[in-house]
């Protein structure tokens, strides 16, 4: 088989293959969802709220021109986003930070000096990356970071975006809440064959560490409205006993 046809299968097969019921978390004129980087499929998620646009994560290659067009579908572009909210800094998932970055980032404080090339990922394949491709991240200053130290809330007019640590696929990983989708990040993977599951050992920390944050994190989002649940790979599902079962087994 040749090179690139092995590693597209590869990584559509990690990935889950194909986006799942993404279109409910989207709301024509008020929110936008959409994969990038073909079957890698890393999400980006855009909503418009009283007091400008927030983005979910960037992406991986193409995120740019994928956000600036999406954006338009919101009446907006990258110069009306005012917040970012990454839930980790792997390159997959902050790919379209240049296309905003008049923002204010908001990241767990131990994720930033990640995000910023000044520390490096443990996992193997994140440092691979890194000394085949550079840094692909800002450099400290070039962006306003907003790191955040314990679980918060940001209020948008009527809107609210609530922040969670969960550490453990990377040092510093967070999840979101934000009008009733629970946005994870990579703390939740899900596989063509395995379905939703925990974090994947081999992009990760700690797997098990993993484990303990989702844990902990369905307990801390138990008293707000959490209707579903969406890794940074377009996979989402609705939250029930039944998948909180899967994931922190």
């Amino acid at each position: 088989m040749p090179r690139r046809a092995a590693f597209i299968l590869l990584t559509a097969l990690l990935a889950g293959c194909t986006t799942h019921r993404l279109g409910v978390i989207q709301e024509p004129g008020r929110s936008v969802a959409f994969p990038t980087a073909g079957h890698w499929a890393s999400m980006v998620y855009a909503a418009r709220t009283d007091s400008g646009v927030i983005v979910i994560d960037l992406g991986w290659h193409g995120a740019a021109a994928g956000l600036r067009k999406r954006l338009r579908s919101l009446g907006a572009g990258p110069e009306d986003v005012t917040d970012v909210f990454l839930t980790h800094s792997h390159r997959d998932h902050t790919g379209g930070w240049r296309a905003v970055r008049t923002a204010r980032f908001h990241l767990w404080a131990p994720e930033v000096p990640l995000f910023t090339g000044d520390s490096s990922h443990a996992d193997f394949l994140s440092r691979a990356a890194r000394v085949t491709g550079g840094h692909a991240g800002p450099i400290a200053g070039e962006i306003s970071l907003r790191p955040f130290s314990a679980d918060t809330a940001f209020a948008f007019g009527r809107d609210t975006v609530r922040a969670f640590t969960v550490p453990g696929h990377t040092a510093g990983s967070a999840a979101y809440l934000y009008r009733g989708v629970l946005f994870v990040g990579d703390a939740v993977a899900r596989g063509p064959l395995a379905g939703f599951q925990p974090a994947r050992d081999v992009f990760s920390d700690n797997y098990r560490q993993n484990r303990e944050s989702l844990r902990s994190l369905f307990v801390r989002t138990a008293p707000f409205d959490v209707r579903w649940v969406c890794n940074a790979h377009a996979k989402c599902a609705p939250l029930d006993s039944a998948f909180i079962r899967r994931v922190t087994r």
